[in-house]
């Protein structure tokens, strides 16, 4: 590895312009010519790549985190099982690629790559809410004071209590009911099915 590739973890985290162009510069072509072996087109190849730093910068902010193998590998490793979990879902064909090619990645970053894929379901399902239900939602989980909501949106304390729960019900069933998340449970299981990324 080389000594100065922690730059690129460090421009991830402080969200360097220049650094991020150098890493879409140098990192992009070789991650799509992977990715177009295995059916993707160019935009997909893009969107499989922002999605990898966002779980670069989420597993790399960690105290204890430390670069153990070349940024490409890594970062190949990771667009390389977000591409494969897309294949899957879609019952398409595996993602091919070589053992030596060393772009496999470890449970924990799995776990990353699921993560990332629970938040995006999360922001998706929440989007299609009401409006009223999205700014009541936002509200709480911004801490807002209850009375401070009810407030403003013209309504009791007790109404806006049994507002939000409603409306948190019908996102948690939401996600619930799309096969995407029983495909994420399944696939890292933990003891219970984990909801708690959209309580």
């Amino acid at each position: 590895m080389e000594k100065d590739e922690s730059i690129y973890i460090q421009g991830i985290l402080r969200n360097e312009t220049r650094t991020l162009e150098e890493i879409y510069r140098r990192f992009l072509p070789p991650l799509y010519s992977m990715l177009r072996n295995n059916h993707a087109s160019y935009d997909d190849a893009c969107d499989v790549f922002q999605e990898a730093l966002v779980v670069i910068f989420h597993h790399a902010a960690r105290p204890d985190f430390q670069l153990a193998a070349p940024f490409q590998a890594y970062l190949m490793g990771i667009g390389r099982n977000i591409w494969l979990r897309q294949l899957k879902k879609n019952s398409r064909t595996e993602v091919t690629s070589s053992p030596e090619e060393g772009y496999d990645i470890d449970a924990d970053l799995e776990f990353q790559v699921i993560e990332l894929e629970k938040r995006n379901l999360y922001r998706e399902k929440f989007e299609q809410l009401g409006p009223d239900c999205r700014q009541l939602l936002q509200r709480f989980f911004d801490r807002e004071p209850l009375q401070s909501i009810a407030a403003d949106m013209g309504f009791t304390s007790d109404y806006v209590k049994k507002k939000n729960k409603v409306c948190k019900d019908k996102l948690i069933q939401s996600i619930q009911k799309d096969e995407r998340f029983h495909e994420m449970s399944t696939t890292y299981r933990t003891n219970k099915t984990d909801t708690s990324a959209y309580e």
